[in-house]
């Protein structure tokens, strides 16, 4: 079955995530993250202490790029591989992480 109208107009990442990368390199990304239409909100697991993606603005700039402004409000280019129930990063740094759509 394809996207309805609405999933379209809102854009393929807004619902919620969890993180599913258990990598130590993957640490500073929070284990939760809900994107809106144009920004996002993460949320961190039990234990874990600043995340670099806290709240912000996003935008997909292509079938593999997303732009993310970080906690430092530094504007970041990430290498995106996106499905309709889990997406894939790959950071500047080489760090691959993953998450899939939590679903209501």
């Amino acid at each position: 079955m394809g996207n309805t109208g609405q999933e379209q107009q809102q854009g393929p990442l807004v619902g919620r995530w969890e993180k599913v990368t258990t990598d130590p390199s993957a640490e500073k990304y929070p284990h939760g993250v809900v994107f809106a239409t144009g920004t996002y909100r993460g949320t961190r697991g039990p234990g874990q202490g600043m995340v670099w993606w806290d709240a912000g603005i996003y935008r997909i700039e292509g079938p593999q790029t997303l732009l993310l402004s970080v906690a430092t409000d530094e504007l970041v280019t990430y290498r995106l591989d996106l499905r309709p129930d889990r997406f894939e990063v790959t950071d500047p740094d080489g760090c691959r992480f993953a998450y899939r759509r939590v679903v209501p």
